[in-house]
């Protein structure tokens, strides 16, 4: 579960620099007009990284 939350973690970081580029570049990225759209997918991996987190961190204290 570690490693899931990991891959998780490596997605929700490569998104947020996508939408950075887009920013920056002031055009599409990968045919994604807005930079906000990267941000929000970005925080649904990392809210589910998150959550595999504490799901391994329960099992390790039961």
């Amino acid at each position: 579960m570690i490693i899931v939350s990991k891959i998780l973690t490596a997605i929700g970081a490569l998104l947020m620099l996508f939408g950075i580029i887009t920013f920056f570049k002031g055009s599409s990225f990968l045919g994604v007009g807005y930079a906000v759209n990267y941000f929000h997918a970005a925080t649904s991996f990392l809210v589910i990284a998150l959550c595999a987190k504490f799901i391994c961190k329960q099992k390790k204290t039961e």
